[in-house]
């Protein structure tokens, strides 16, 4: 199993200290400072955290198990947070058992479309790494139709605010102005800022697949487990 997978399975703490602890010299698996928060281990392995106010100093016990996977299709409205004092959170469509799983991909609060969710922290840093280039699909809706040389624009790419954004392939999905959008990749709200930057803006969005996992018949609240 991945250490962050059994570290987050067994203790309190978030993926994000976790790594930070690793890079800072702070993780040891049997006797030895480690540089991957990814790296496999193994019943029997010894694990020491030393860091400030937080240490851990124990052997590794088989804790392998099914993950499970979650198809959310998130309605407007509702944010990607554990807790949000302002918004709606994902969290209020779920059962309590499924309060502490992860989701995959932070969303935009005001898009609806299909929400992985998982148990198995290390599920998503395979799907959110951009190594893997895992593809999402979206049908939008602009406020008017899409020109072949803007088309061309959005495929070979554009800058905004110092990032490049561009689409892996653009279609026409229903006249005369929803079209399907495919990512290989993902930058916060790429398509919005994609399609602003050559002056037409997003009316809709709705992610339809990730992956190879598609929002089938799911009514929006609605969830199915994989």
């Amino acid at each position: 199993m991945r250490l962050i997978t059994y570290i987050q399975t067994r203790h309190q703490i978030s993926r994000r200290n976790f790594v930070s602890f690793v890079k800072q010299g702070y993780v040891f698996i049997n006797g030895k400072s480690i540089s991957s928060y990814t790296q496999e281990v193994a019943a029997g392995d010894k694990l020491n955290v030393k860091a400030p106010n937080f240490t851990i100093d124990e052997t590794i016990e088989e804790t392998q198990k099914k993950t499970t996977l979650i198809l959310l299709n998130k309605p407007i409205g509702y944010v990607a947070s554990k807790s949000d004092p302002h918004n709606k959170t994902i969290y209020e469509l779920l059962p309590p058992e499924f309060k502490n799983y992860y989701y995959i991909w932070r969303l935009d609060k005001d898009s609806h479309w299909l929400l992985l969710l998982t148990d198995d922290p290390g599920l998503v840093n395979d799907y959110e790494h951009p190594k893997n280039a895992i593809e999402k699909e979206y049908v939008i809706q602009l406020d008017s139709p899409l020109e072949p040389a803007d088309l061309k624009k959005a495929i070979q790419g554009v800058h905004d605010e110092w990032e490049f954004l561009r689409a892996l392939k653009i279609t026409l999905f229903k006249k005369p102005y929803h079209y399907t959008v495919v990512l290989n990749e993902w930058k916060k709200r790429h398509i919005r800022r994609m399609f602003k930057v050559i002056w037409y803006r997003v009316m809709d969005l709705e992610r339809v697949r990730e992956w190879k996992y598609s929002l089938w018949n799911l009514k929006s609240g609605e969830r199915k487990i994989v």
